[in-house]
């Protein structure tokens, strides 16, 4: 829920030539076909088996791990892969994924590396754990839901070696019990036993914190039994999955049997001078029977052996030789040899299985190629050689799937005269919008930016764009990286560009001349690239660059003065990672030795190194947001904003292996100069930056470019908004006078960006061909075009990791529709004489497949559909309701096009809302996500929030229809809520570390990031069950109150609603008031969004709510915000949370007043009353009477006073008829509210206008002269105020059964006329009996005339009668029912 706002879209440009594909883990799941990769790179692949046509293709691209991926581990057996963890060791990260769509679900940092990692399964509550080993004395056992520590088993030495492998198992006939074998590096074998349901620690040791990151102790437990066998340093156990007693285990020189009751040796085999395996080092094994071992060797080979008889379970001689002198040796069969192993530059990695005596191993290398043995166990070559049955290049595949897509070297190779061989570097000048790109060869090119993306996006059959194309030349080798300062921070020339190179220099270009400014020549090898350094304290570093180099140096050098400012060349090591320590003028530079160089700035000397521990705490210690912010000193540190990215994050670009492990933490940060978007109706053309950013990917330095388009939805709403405040201000007269030309131009020229940058975000996300009318409409009328068939789009998860779709997964659904999809097209049935059509079938077809690839897209994962979905509706509410400049209408066009533009919007805002969310609703697409749409229901973009509330509500109708799915959704939320609320397990209300969840919401101040422990995940997810039930109890609660009777059952809520509403109204009460959760942010979103739920359900949640102090509390809500502050931000868009709170806090007491109008006027004029007394400081016997008295200690303020007097008026505007019943109690709150001084001084039109409102009801009258008030009640009562204080001296006037229609007073004030409708009779009261010595507030009866009496049966007489003074004793009086009219004298 924390920083919700934000959405960003990313869609990805790839290149002719893959991304390198060099595998460093491989695993399969067979029951779902599912493949994954991981790299060398960090990034992992998720491909799909296509046994059948023995093919495998790549499907997704995972990023977020920073270095090499070690071990892939996921559910095997029968259970289909759901999710599977990654885990890297060099960067201590481990990653749980989602395997239909991607995602990253939950993200762990441990400070260990693993030399062993796999994932079992516990039959019996079907729970999945993850088991490590590694560099340390346990073996760790994790939740893999959550990653969360679980067990840890250790030895019982406490200084026990490490564990360098493991094997874990049920027995059969005990399926209760875990046994897990470790098996140390000194060679000593260790047994663990446990039942993990009712398993206690057995030790009382501390809580080792080691490998985990939340606050829970994981359970201990040590060793039962142990033995030391004879083995080499660094093995690895294999079991056989046929006999749990074999056990293979594997060292470099040679591998043994054991059996694994007693781990008593049953065969050994020591590399031998045979000439195949003379000089092989083995890695790992299989067995794929119980009397063949299958040896994977370092160098690429697979070895099959037999084993001997006394070593096969299966056979009668089983152990019967087990003595070192007469042990048989296993004999060598076969190899299995792919032909590429000379070339390999590493080590490949194997997966087997074995299924009905047919072996299938898998083998991927470091070139990424897959190659696959489908071997029969019961004959098999011995002769000679197997080769791979088949196998699978990445290139070849890749190569296929681009040969139709336009990407970005065709477009240069069309434009320029030269073909280009490589686009090895790129950069976004976001505030020029354009895109710079270096070549192999040394040449810079500058294109526009939304141009290039928008041609190579869509699919617009225009003729060849004219790209307007800048060329720099001087570099004379492959250009490295680019950058340019201006676009990072506005301090630099905005015509400056920097480029490195392998030719060992940077030099500086002038963009308006095309010309080289400056050569640096400092480093003594390649630059691998640069980094804008924070706003410092000293002025010297204020215009420098930081380079780094892959001869490990990194230098400062001043673009203003062209100098070197600092060389920092002492490192060894490769640089990983950077810090600036702006106070004290140091440069941190981090190696990968974990050696830490601290350099002073201003007079270029080496302060210090640090190593191990002492390096890692000062280098992250400056990275840690709290410190930042308690240290009074560092408040304006502004190197938090440089190192935490909140905005985007930068995919590294590795040029070497290792050499940029860490380089993520140099996050650029694109946006960090447009605060001052929000809330301003200007901003600086100059600087003017589009809310698109282009960012360069390569996974490897080989490799060509990728580009990464991220479309930031919140800044172009924004944006959009603020525009629109400025074009209207642009066309006032005044202004167009002062204005010069140029700063229209650049209005004109920037509006023209903003209107091309919305269209094409709509054009991208539209679903095509879903409806051909639509699609008409939008290309003709909206002037939106057609994607191309294959885009990447991808999805952003939690904490910046990025799942990409690639084209050759859209390239594979293109060739194999499946038969489902569509109904097959109906044949033309051909008549004596007639022929099949058969071009018509073709076309049918031809439709039939892009339809396909169209439409796949939302079937592939709900998070996709909600963020797209969601994405639609609020661009299209925005693009409707804007002016003529983003329609790219010209002033001279006609009206009419402006409405036909409108009205297309509006067709389409129909389509997306019930079309498009129906066809999400079917079985056939993915449906939305609840969960997105629920954290942003309170979201700080009101043209989001819309489109959520729109979309959520309309989503919950349809699940509500179904009984049985409504069932399922309530109960699964329902279970959540109830522990979000419960003390004792410290739900997620009570959790005090609840604040990270919701570090600031707010989206433009979110510099700080941090990182989620493991429980989060499932807090957040309590917090929205409160957020979803309370929208659902809103919405259908009033089933539950109908249904309260016990006989009937209960469908609408769930079955325990009653209780259910009261919890509910219970927490939301809670919520309200700051004091109970003063842990909770006082603007956070669950608190907003409690405030608005109150509003929303008032009626089912009355019953439980103390009314009084609800009504209290919101007041004191609506007060924090003066009202300056709120009509500027409404305007644009997007508010603050304080703004949002006080907003919705109004919006709250509008519903509650409109809906119970009664009570809220009797509560207020109790509440009023208890504060009259309070100041006056009586204690009334009549306070303590009423009823229900509100706990809370009454003092009303002034700005309480002033919604107080806003909320009257909306009621008399919207409830005329409950105010007209309770007449003298809205007297008494409006007279307690106002200053009676200044209505005595200076009259009604001085004070509110709530009480000129008042005014027009016919039983209250004012008189100015004497000044006087009097009004009539239906009791008969007159109540006449002298205005000095707000009470009032009551007079039984007319009977009490009575209401009372009119009351006026004459001109002068000394009069009263008073009549009643029912009664039929009209009195007249002298009210002035000024004496000498004082003025008496009393009245006196002068005369009484019978008038028209009206029936009772009439509704609201006061409708009905009007009365005035014609003079200053005559009255006329007229009545509506026969329109008669008659005059009365004193």
């Amino acid at each position: 829920m924390a920083n919700n706002s934000r959405i960003v879209l990313p869609f990805a440009l790839w290149p002719e030539t893959p991304p390198s594909l060099s595998v460093s883990s491989l695993f399969i799941n067979f029951a779902s076909e599912d493949l994954i990769t991981g790299t060398n790179d960090g990034f992992l692949v998720c491909w799909k088996i296509v046994p059948d046509q023995q093919k495998i293709i790549p499907r997704l691209m995972l990023i977020g791990h920073t270095s090499q991926v070690s071990f892939i581990v996921g559910a095997t057996g029968n259970h289909k892969l759901e999710n599977f963890v990654s885990i890297s060791d060099n960067d201590g990260q481990i990653k749980l994924w989602n395997n239909e769509d991607g995602r990253c679900i939950e993200n762990i940092r441990t400070n260990l590396k693993h030399r062993s990692a796999q994932c079992f399964n516990y039959q019996l509550t079907n729970e999945h754990f993850l088991i490590c080993c590694g560099c340390y004395s346990e073996i760790l056992i994790y939740d893999m839901r959550t990653l969360e520590m679980k067990f840890t088993l250790t030895p019982s030495h406490v200084d026990a070696d490490w564990i360098s492998t493991f094997f874990i198992f049920q027995k059969a006939n005990v399926p209760d019990v875990i046994i897990a074998i470790g098996l140390l590096d000194s060679g000593c074998v260790k047994l663990w036993a446990f039942d993990p349901r009712t398993v206690t620690s057995n030790t009382t040791i501390e809580g080792t914190s080691v490998g985990n990151n939340n606050n829970l102790v994981p359970i201990d437990l040590k060793e039962h039994e142990s033995k030391e066998i004879r083995t080499q340093f660094g093995s690895v156990i294999v079991p056989c999955e046929e006999c749990q007693r074999m056990m293979l285990i594997v060292h470099g020189r040679g591998w043994q049997i054991f059996d694994g009751i007693d781990f008593t040796e049953l065969c050994s085999y020591i590399t031998n001078d045979k000439e195949v395996v003379k000089n092989e080092h083995w890695i790992y094994g299989h067995f794929p029977t119980i009397d063949l071992v299958i040896l994977f060797s370092a160098r690429g080979y697979a070895h099959i052996f037999r084993l001997p008889e006394n070593a096969t379970f299966s056979n009668p001689k089983f152990r019967s030789q087990h003595n070192k002198t007469d042990m048989q040796i296993p004999q060598w069969l076969c190899r299995l040899n792919v032909g590429n192993e000379i070339k390999l530059g590493q080590t490949p990695v194997y997966y087997c299985q074995t299924k009905l005596k047919q072996c299938q191993v898998y083998r991927a290398d470091n070139s990424g190629q897959i190659s696959v043995w489908n071997i029969n166990l019961k004959q098999f070559s011995t002769t000679s050689d197997i080769f791979p049955t088949w196998s699978i290049s990445y290139k070849d595949v890749w190569a296929n799937a681009m040969k139709n897509i336009h990407t970005i070297r065709k477009v240069f190779n069309e434009i320029l005269p030269d073909k280009i061989n490589k686009l090895t570097a790129s950069c976004h000048l976001i505030t020029m919008d354009r895109l710079a790109f270096g070549t192999d060869k040394g040449e810079i090119y500058l294109l526009p930016a939304l141009k290039l993306i928008s041609y190579l996006f869509l699919s617009n059959d225009q003729p060849q764009e004219n790209f307007d194309i800048q060329t720099l030349t001087g570099h004379n080798q492959t250009i490295t990286c680019l950058i340019h300062p201006h676009s990072e921070y506005s301090r630099y020339d905005i015509q400056h560009l920097l480029s490195g190179s392998i030719d060992h220099s940077i030099r500086l270009w002038d963009l308006s001349t095309n010309t080289q400014l400056h050569m640096f020549t400092i480093h003594s090898g390649a630059i691998l690239m640069f980094h804008i350094p924070p706003p410092m304290l000293n002025v010297k570093v204020q215009y420098c660059v930081c380079s780094i180099a892959n001869d490990h140096s990194v230098s400062l050098v001043s673009l203003k003065e062209r100098k070197t400012v600092l060389l920092a060349n002492r490192q060894s090591y490769p640089v990983v990672g950077l810090r600036w320590r702006i106070n004290d003028d140091f440069l941190l530079i981090k190696c990968s030795d974990g050696s830490l160089y601290v350099w002073q700035i201003e007079t270029g000397n080496l302060d210090r190194v640090a190593y191990g521990v002492l390096a890692e705490e000062l280098f992250e210690w400056y990275n840690d947001p709290r410190i930042l912010n308690a240290n009074g000193d560092l408040q304006n540190d502004p190197l938090s904003t440089a190192m935490t990215s909140a905005h985007y994050f930068q995919i590294r670009s590795t040029w070497k292996k290792g050499d940029y492990d860490k380089i993520k933490k140099l996050n650029r940060k694109f946006i960090n100069s447009r605060h001052d978007l929000v809330g301003t109706s200007s901003f600086k053309h100059t600087e003017y930056r589009l809310p698109i950013v282009i960012q360069q990917f390569h996974t490897n330095m080989g490799d060509d470019l990728s580009l990464l388009v991220l479309f930031d939805l919140l800044q172009l709403i924004s944006q959009i908004i603020v525009f629109d405040l400025e074009k209207q201000h642009a066309q006032n007269p005044k202004y167009i006078e002062t204005a010069n030309n140029d700063t229209k131009s650049q209005l004109t020229q920037t509006s023209k960006s903003l209107a091309v940058l919305s269209n094409f975000l709509v054009s991208l996300l539209h679903p095509w061909l879903f409806d051909k009318t639509m699609d008409k409409i939008c290309q003709e009328r909206l002037h939106l075009y057609r994607t191309n068939r294959f885009f990447s789009f991808g999805i952003l998860s939690k904490t910046d990791h990025l799942t990409i779709v690639l084209p050759t997964w859209q390239q594979y659904l293109n060739d194999n529709i499946p038969d489902t999809f569509l109904p097959n097209p109906t044949t033309l049935i051909s008549f004596v004489g007639m022929e099949t059509n058969e071009t018509e079938i073709m076309r049918q077809k031809q439709e039939r497949i892009e339809n396909y690839v169209y439409q796949w897209r939302w079937k592939y994962s709900s998070i996709l559909n909600t963020e797209h979905l969601l994405s639609l509706v609020t661009m299209v509410y925005i693009l409707m309701n804007c002016d003529r400049w983003i329609s790219s209408l010209t002033n001279d066009q006609t009206d009419q096009v402006m409405l036909s533009q409108r009205e297309g919007w509006s067709k389409l805002l129909q389509f997306y809302c019930s079309d498009m969310l129906e066809q999400c609703q079917t079985k056939v697409f993915q449906s939305l996500s609840i969960e997105i749409l629920c954290s942003h229901w309170q979201d700080l973009c009101l043209e989001l929030r819309d489109a959520a509330r729109k979309l959520l509500e309309k989503e919950l109708d349809h699940l509500h229809k179904n009984h049985d799915a409504w069932h399922v959704f309530i109960s699964k939320w329902s279970i959540l809520f109830n522990q979000s609320y419960n003390k004792e397990t410290d739900g997620a209300l009570y959790d005090q570390d609840i604040r990270d969840i919701f570090f600031d919401d707010s989206p433009f101040n979110s510099e700080t990031t941090t990182m989620t422990t493991v429980n989060q995940q499932y807090k957040t997810q309590q917090l929205l069950s409160i957020v979803l039930i309370g929208i659902i109890g809103a919405r259908y609660g009033q089933e539950v109150e109908q249904t309260k009777q016990p006989t009937a059952p209960i469908k609408g809520f769930t079955v325990d609603s009653p209780e259910m509403i009261l919890k509910l109204s219970r927490i939301l009460t809670s919520l309200l008031s700051p004091s109970n959760f003063d842990h909770i942010p006082i603007h956070s979103v669950i608190r907003r969004t409690a405030i608005d739920l109150i509003g929303r359900g008032y009626t089912i949640w009355e019953p439980y709510l103390d009314i009084g102090q609800v009504l209290l509390t919101l007041l004191d809500l609506c007060a924090i915000s003066d009202s300056t502050t709120i009509s500027s931000n409404v305007l644009s868009g997007i508010l603050t949370p304080k703004t949002d709170t006080c907003l919705t806090a109004r919006t709250a007491l509008t519903l509650i007043a409109t809906s119970r109008s009664n009570v809220v006027i009797i509560t207020l004029a109790r509440e009023i009353a208890k504060h009259v007394l309070a100041q006056s400081g009586q204690t009334s016997s009549s306070a303590t009477r009423t009823t229900a008295p509100s706990q809370t200690s009454i003092t009303i303020k002034a700005e309480q006073k002033h919604e107080i007097l806003r909320l009257i008026k909306i009621l008399i505007e919207k409830c005329p008829h409950d105010v007209a019943d309770l007449i003298l109690e809205v007297t008494d709150i409006t007279l307690n509210c106002i200053d009676l001084s200044t209505l005595r001084h200076k009259g009604v039109q001085a004070v509110s206008e709530t009480f000129s409102l008042l005014l027009k009801y016919p039983m209250v009258t004012y008189c100015n002269e004497s000044p006087k008030l009097c009004v009539g009640t239906k009791t008969g009562v007159l109540a006449l105020y002298d205005l000095k204080t707000p009470k009032y001296q009551p007079f039984q006037a007319h009977p009490k059964n009575e209401l009372i229609t009119c009351v006026e007073f004459s001109p002068d004030g000394k009069y009263l006329a008073s009549y009643s409708a029912y009664e039929g009779i009209l009195y007249f009261w002298q009210t002035s009996a000024n004496t000498f010595f004082s003025t008496s507030n009393t009245i006196h009866l002068v005369s009484r005339h019978a008038a028209q009496r009206l029936e009772r049966s009439i509704p609201s007489p006061m409708k009905k009668v009007d009365m005035n003074w014609i003079d200053r004793t005559t009255v006329r009086m007229y009545w509506h029912v026969d329109k008669s009219e008659k005059k009365f004298t004193v």
